[in-house]
């Protein structure tokens, strides 16, 4: 008969900075097919450097670096700066309404000196439907382009439909906007916010007419 006994100083202490739950904006729901995070790491001049530091996702599909800035000696460690970046198959991630990448610090530690700030919880991060997201067939789609005054495309453009409907333009500037909620018949406003510059646009669209034509939002 074997018996196993836990030594104390053998006892390895994993913790992540950071935990991202991923969200499908339209279904409240994990996201479908595939999403990847890269890890960047901000540099002595104040830039990003991309790492190779893969994730770990857990049973539940959380995204979490455990391990990260775990250190022997701990002593006169910075607390670092990180950026995780996501790419997915059929989604645009809503933070790129406002910036390349989720920051989060990352505290030095070890098995004696655990992290200064340790998280409790996990972050909400939404995926909202990108022009190639599998919409069921039952939910009208409206589609188009956000441009410049020039008529240049702009991607990363928040787009909405009076607080209960959004999505991004991609990096060509193509949306796909679901419309669940609309009346039929009724003239409604589709408005762009350009986060990064302030700038913005409307334009007015009816189902079932504006369905199967590409709609231009002109930000200024």
């Amino acid at each position: 008969m074997t018996t196993w006994a836990t030594i104390p100083d053998a006892v390895t202490h994993l913790y992540s900075p950071i935990g991202l739950r991923l969200v499908d904006d339209l279904t409240g729901a994990a996201p479908v097919g595939s999403v990847q995070a890269t890890l960047d790491i901000r540099n002595a001049d104040g830039g990003w450097q991309q790492t190779d530091i893969q994730d770990v996702r857990t049973l539940s599909g959380i995204v979490a670096y455990p391990g990260l800035e775990r250190h022997a000696n701990v002593v006169g460690l910075p607390t670092r700066q990180y950026r995780i970046r996501l790419t997915a198959a059929v989604y645009l991630p809503l933070y790129r309404a406002q910036s390349a990448g989720i920051q989060f610090d990352a505290d030095p530690y070890n098995e004696t000196n655990p992290p200064a700030h340790i998280i409790g919880m996990t972050t909400d991060t939404f995926l909202l439907p990108a022009p190639n997201y599998p919409f069921p067939t039952n939910v009208p789609v409206v589609r188009g382009l956000v441009v410049d005054a020039a008529n240049r495309p702009v991607p990363d453009v928040l787009v909405e439909q009076s607080n209960k409907e959004r999505t991004l333009s991609d990096a060509h500037g193509s949306f796909a906007l679901p419309l669940r909620w609309v009346q039929q018949g009724v003239a409604i406003p589709i408005d762009a916010i350009d986060k990064h510059t302030g700038r913005h646009g409307s334009t007015p669209i009816q189902l079932p007419d504006s369905l199967g034509q590409s709609i231009n939002i002109i930000i200024r």
